[in-house]
Parts: structure tokens; C-alpha cells; sequence
């Protein structure tokens, strides 16, 4: 048996009594498990999305879906469960983690970095869409791909193939206005304490986030649920 605090990314029905819950863990990475549903309805307290947990699970050593035991919640994120505009961004956060972490293994610094991001939008209330830009710029960084910055200057346009900025006359695909490179270079490096204070309307941020989904989809070679991720972008961009 293996216990390991983990992240909740996303669950689903597997049969009428079983679940599979897709989690980030803070010791193996990520994991796929499997679980009687019934196993939320007796002593184990609700979980949700993005939740830290501790789980307890067989392993499955010939497969990569393992069995789950227990799921005991180790915080409280009340506030994000009952905001539509925060719950929303869950969805959009837990689709992406999902995708993009298949193959992670154990990364303490994303753990937390994960954790952390989940914890301060349910305590924030002011800068909620520019926060999320921030994290999903910021998470290029901790899995490997990193954007450039120390290459931007004023005017500079963004190569989303090498995550550099180059000045406007390079001719290469793939390629963001300066505008839009001026916003991701502030996103990579302003405090979080001066997120808020980029001003972004409802295109703006459409744009940033098709990008940064461009972005990840060229690097980790994954396809997006495009309807999922449009109806997100309805609420997030408001």
C-alpha cells in the first residue's frame, strides 16, 4: 500500500460503481486510479477539484491504473466551490494539469506550485483572470519550457517554437503581435502582487490564452478539448 499527498485534476464514471480519479501526486507524479464510487459515501469526506488530499492505493506494477484505498481531504477551498467565475477557471486549470502532466514524474517544486496557485485564488477576490494568465504562463517554467524573458525588449514580438522574443521583422510561423508579447513578458515577471494592475479586456485575455494553449500544444505535442476550453473561455474572460 502507498500513501502520497496529491492533487485532484480530474474524475470521471468508469461503470456505475467505479470512478477513476486522474491526480498529481507529491511523491510518484501523476497517477490514474480506480475506485468503487461508493468509497465517497461512507466515511470519506467530499473531495473536489484541484483539492490536496492524502491517498492511500495498491499499485498496479504490470499497468498504470492503480487501485485506490481511502481519500482524506487536507484543506478547505470553500470560496472556489461556490464562485461560478472561480469554478470555472478549476475546470479550466484541471483540463490542462491533466493533459500536460500525463508523463510528469515527481516534481516537488510543481507540486507546490499547483498547490499554492489553488490556495491564493480562493483567498483572492481582485486580479482572478489576470491570476490565471499568471499561472498558466508561470507552469511553462516548471515543467521544462521555460519562456525566455531575459530575450524581450520593447517592440519585441513572441516565437512561440523557442519561447523567445525577437524584434518584428523575423519571419517565422507561430509569432504573437508586441502588444501581446509586452502582456506575456509582464505575466512571466511582474510580483504577484502587480498582476492585478495589467489591464486586460475579454479579447486580450482570449488571445493570451489561445496562446499559451498554442504554446503548450507545440512543445508537448497535445491536442486540446476545443469545445471544452471555448465554453471555459466564456465565464474566464468575462
Amino acid at each position: 500500500m502507498e500513501l502520497t499527498k496529491a492533487v485532484i485534476l480530474k474524475t470521471m464514471a468508469y461503470s456505475d460503481t467505479q470512478k477513476i480519479i486522474q491526480v498529481y501526486s507529491l511523491e510518484k507524479g501523476h497517477l490514474s486510479l480506480i475506485t468503487p464510487a461508493q468509497i465517497f459515501k461512507r466515511k470519506n469526506k467530499p473531495v473536489h477539484l484541484l483539492q490536496n488530499t492524502e491517498i492511500e492505493y495498491f499499485e498496479n506494477e504490470k499497468g498504470n491504473l492503480h487501485k485506490l484505498i481511502s481519500i482524506t481531504p487536507l484543506s478547505t477551498l470553500s470560496d472556489l466551490y461556490f464562485d461560478i467565475y472561480k469554478m470555472n477557471i478549476l475546470l479550466l486549470w484541471g483540463e490542462i494539469l491533466n493533459l500536460i502532466l500525463k508523463n510528469e514524474g515527481k516534481n516537488e517544486t510543481l507540486f507546490d506550485f499547483i498547490l499554492n496557485s489553488t490556495e491564493y485564488l480562493n483567498s483572492t477576490h481582485n486580479d482572478i483572470g489576470n491570476f490565471n494568465l499568471y499561472f498558466l504562463y508561470r507552469l511553462a517554467g516548471f515543467i521544462g519550457f521555460r519562456i525566455n524573458t531575459d530575450s524581450w525588449q520593447e517592440n519585441y514580438i513572441f516565437n512561440l517554437n523557442d519561447g523567445s522574443f525577437y524584434p518584428p521583422n523575423i519571419a517565422t510561423p507561430h509569432i504573437s503581435g508586441p502588444n501581446t508579447a509586452r502582456i506575456i513578458y509582464q505575466l512571466c515577471t511582474f510580483p504577484l502582487a502587480d498582476i492585478k494592475n495589467i489591464p486586460l479586456n475579454r479579447q486580450a485575455r482570449n488571445i493570451l490564452l489561445d496562446v499559451i494553449l498554442l504554446f503548450y500544444s507545440i512543445h508537448l505535442d497535445i491536442n486540446f478539448h476545443i469545445k471544452s476550453i471555448q465554453i471555459i473561455r466564456e465565464v474566464f474572460a468575462e
